[in-house]
């Protein structure tokens, strides 16, 4: 007997394969400019290496084959954890490099995420229920400051200022054990308030950073969305039945706004995984987007194409559960229907 899918499971489903195709894509994408800027063998041999050598790390690694054999090896080494080392960072093999250093840029994404995202929801509703008061007014400058100065300026302004205050430090000295990756957890596991405080030294520098542009954006989005939406036909139509203004801006203008702010809170989260470069370089933060970026300085091929593949399978993963959520956020999406 076959099952009859629902408009919204067939829309999943859908989507769900236009993401593996697009993951697919994105590895032969990867492993193509791979290729494309060199010999993979140049990264596992020095000018003196003898030939004799280099003709066997080619058949180790099956160098050696025709490129479409060596792009199935490659897929099956992603697949079992085989990335490769990464040659700027000692050799360290690079599953054992992100496992390091993912939970320093985890932890400060998650603070980022638990302070900007409410925050900025609060602001751009404020600011869009008070169009043109004083509340608006600030909420602007605080998007066109937010979205107009580097974040490089930012850290480098709080790091001037803060740093030889004693509020910052840049290079800590942690006494606890390590246990979950993130120093702040860590110190509270073990007890420890002064590494705690040492904790927190160390990551409120990058934290603000990354919270006032955050923040700039998301008050930004949130707050031209609802102005958007309260220009609509339908809430011309909720205030000739009498409905209140406060239910009009929390029942509908609100909920139909989200759908834009859901897309940022997506890019949010792949954003777990990739780090802030900048940021990180300023306060000799050690996450992913740091050893990204000295990575691409080295031209470590294998730690960046490492890198690129996490970040843009994250991506396409997170836009994909976005997409199923905006089926919740707005009823008028109407899945399985063609437009």
């Amino acid at each position: 007997m076959a099952v009859k899918l629902t408009n919204m499971q067939k829309y999943i489903l859908r989507r769900l394969l236009y993401s593996i195709i697009t993951i697919f894509v994105i590895v032969f994408m990867v492993f193509t400019i791979s290729r494309l800027a060199g010999d993979p063998v140049e990264a596992y041999v020095t000018p003196e290496t003898p030939p004799e050598i280099i003709e066997i790390i080619r058949k180790k690694y099956h160098l050696d084959e025709p490129i479409p054999v060596q792009f199935v090896y490659w897929v099956n080494g992603l697949l079992h954890g085989e990335w490769g080392r990464a040659f700027s960072f000692g050799e360290e093999p690079i599953v054992q490099l992100i496992a390091r250093l993912f939970p320093l840029t985890l932890e400060l994404n998650l603070y980022v995420m638990a302070i900007s995202l409410p925050l900025g929801y609060w602001i751009g509703t404020k600011a869009a229920a008070n169009k043109d008061s004083w509340i608006d007014h600030l909420a602007r400058i605080l998007a066109i400051m937010g979205n107009s100065l580097p974040s490089f300026f930012i850290g480098l302004a709080l790091l001037a200022f803060l740093y030889v205050r004693g509020i910052v430090v840049i290079d800590p000295r942690f006494t606890f054990a390590t246990i979950t990756g993130m120093p702040t957890i860590d110190a509270i596991l073990a007890g420890d308030w002064r590494g705690f405080i040492e904790a927190w030294r160390y990551l409120i520098g990058p934290l603000i950073t990354m919270v006032f542009a955050s923040l700039a954006t998301n008050t930004r989005v949130l707050r031209s969305s609802i102005l958007e939406e309260l220009n609509k036909d339908y809430i011309t139509t909720g205030k000739s039945k009498g409905l209140s203004k406060d239910y009009i801006d929390k029942k509908y203008a609100r909920r139909n706004a989200l759908i834009p702010f859901m897309t940022l809170l997506g890019f949010t989260i792949a954003g777990l995984v990739s780090g802030s470069a900048i940021v990180e370089a300023v306060f000799n933060r050690q996450g992913l987007g740091s050893v990204a970026a000295a990575a691409a300085r080295a031209t470590d091929h294998n730690t960046v194409q490492a890198f690129s593949l996490i970040y843009a399978v994250m991506l396409v993963l997170v836009n994909l559960g976005v997409d199923i959520i905006y089926g919740y956020i707005d009823p008028r999406i109407k899945y399985g229907e063609k437009k």
